[in-house]
């Protein structure tokens, strides 16, 4: 009688729900913590399989489940929901013991019901959580993808499934390489290893494959995720497909360029246009002049002063001439600059942003080897853009389809006493007379106008600077010109 006093308060004292059940699984006896849940009688409690105690959807398998149990003698374990005297489901996990005599009998069956209600609702919401992210994820206009520390892929987003036509495990430990355009990847891989090796992020386009077997230009950024030793740990992806950007831009470019084609050849024919105008008439007067002063000097005997007025007539006509010629040369001198107070190594960096398409385009590694502090100068800012973007543009069509050596520009701005020294260096086939690349119309280039250098020319000096050229003793060729300071600048500079 104790012994059973003892056990019952003992069963009792146990916080979570205990019940102790038959062989065949009635129930014997419960805890007061039972009782108190439920709020029921252990009589009403016997019935539990036909009353509301468990959750109706979860019933089924709750029989099923204690049915095999009770069959096998394994244990029982399984997650509910039980109602409470409150009229609320709760979840618990149900874990049934099997108790044996000495023999292996099961003589009953310990009940423990724990209340995991809370889990049960964290864990919901954790994973409404994760739905919403993932829902997130996948809406944004961009393919994601996480790698480990190796570089190795751990997952991708929607996006990213469905561009590379893959499935999550597919994409799980898979580096990616062999989707990305043959003549990319040795340049991916280099930049990978040196930005993996340094812990920087990792940023460029390359060519992915799609998965209809199409090659579209994606914008690649990586990032990685350090811990607090600075280790990496993870890296996460955006990749952003630019295929239709890249092909519009290069669009433009081709427009461009043959905007400019246009312009110059109207300019030239304008041009053309012009001089056969304005020197048609004086030509044919030197003409007729000349059939005269033949006409005087063939008769019999020959007009001497007839033909000397004619002469005079000619060498008029001459000069005339001549001086439609100036005038039209005088085109191609550029207006009085408008000057500013302007930055020569700014202007310098403007003009490698607005060439950097072109020259990443025709693979030119660029130097710019700008001297400090340079003092500001006056000069028309929009003029010495021009003659860099000339001079740039120059050096560009000068390095086509070099195999044997880097395409390289250099770039330097140095103060040279009371002026400022720009240069530009190539290393492209060059000229073998430097002299005459300046003169209008002169070009080496099969289809070059000949005019470029000139506006140069026509600009520098109009500034009051010089322009020159020489051949590089390896390669190529240095453009230099030089604008003045004002005698302020020199005075406050010494």
């Amino acid at each position: 009688m104790q012994n059973e006093l003892t056990l019952r308060q003992m069963v009792n004292g146990i916080s979570a729900l205990f019940a102790v059940m038959t062989p065949d699984g009635a129930v014997e006896d419960v805890n007061s913590a039972v009782l108190d849940y439920f709020g029921k009688t252990i009589e009403e409690l016997k019935e539990w399989a036909s009353t509301d105690a468990v959750h109706p959807d979860d019933l089924p398998g709750v029989i099923a489940a204690w049915g095999r149990s009770l069959e096998s003698g394994q244990p029982y374990d399984i997650e509910l929901r039980q109602r409470g005297a409150d009229g609320v489901y709760r979840w618990f996990r149900v874990q049934g013991i099997p108790v044996r005599d000495a023999e292996g009998r099961i003589i009953r069956w310990c009940v423990l019901q724990t209340n995991i209600d809370d889990r049960r609702r964290a864990e919901e919401a954790l994973r409404e959580s994760e739905r919403e992210l993932r829902q997130l994820i996948d809406s944004v206009p961009g393919m994601i993808i996480v790698a480990d520390s190796a570089g190795q892929q751990q997952y991708g987003n929607k996006r990213f499934l469905d561009f590379t036509g893959s499935t999550v495990d597919e994409i799980r430990g898979f580096r990616g390489l062999s989707l990305i355009h043959p003549d990319e990847r040795e340049m991916v891989t280099n930049e990978w290893l040196r930005c993996s090796a340094l812990g920087q992020p990792l940023e460029l386009d390359h060519r992915l494959k799609r998965c209809d077997g199409i090659y579209r230009w994606v914008h690649v950024r990586i990032d990685p995720l350090l811990d607090d030793q600075g280790q990496i740990v993870r890296w996460y992806g955006l990749l952003t497909d630019v295929d239709v950007q890249r092909e519009m831009e290069e669009a433009l470019r081709g427009t461009r360029r043959k905007l400019s084609a246009a312009m110059q050849i109207a300019t030239v024919a304008e041009l053309s246009a012009s001089i056969a105008h304005e020197i048609n008439q004086p030509l044919a007067s030197v003409v007729t002049n000349a059939h005269a002063c033949q006409t005087w000097l063939a008769h019999n005997p020959p007009n001497l002063e007839r033909a000397l007025v004619t002469l005079e007539r000619i060498i008029r006509d001459g000069h005339s001439a001549a001086e439609v010629v100036r005038r039209i040369r005088a085109l191609f001198k550029e207006a009085p600059p408008v000057k500013a107070v302007m930055d020569v190594n700014q202007a310098v960096a403007e003009v490698l942003r607005v060439l950097a398409d072109e020259l990443r385009d025709s693979s030119i590694t660029v130097e710019a080897d700008l001297e400090p502090d340079l003092p500001l100068i006056a000069a028309d800012p929009v003029q010495i853009q021009q003659t860099l973007i000339n001079l740039v543009h120059n050096a560009i069509e000068a390095m086509p389809g070099l195999a044997d050596h880097e395409k390289l520009l250099v770039l330097t701005s140095r103060r040279n006493e009371s002026e400022i020294l720009i240069q530009v260096r190539d290393h492209g086939v060059g000229v073998k007379d430097p002299a005459l690349i300046f003169e209008p119309f002169f070009s080496t280039k099969a289809s070059g106008m000949g005019m470029g250098l000139s506006i140069c020319h026509s600009i520098v000096e109009a500034h009051g600077g010089r322009v020159w050229a020489t051949a590089n003793e390896e390669a190529g060729m240095t453009f230099s010109f030089t604008l003045p300071l004002s005698s302020d600048d020199v005075a406050s500079q010494a």
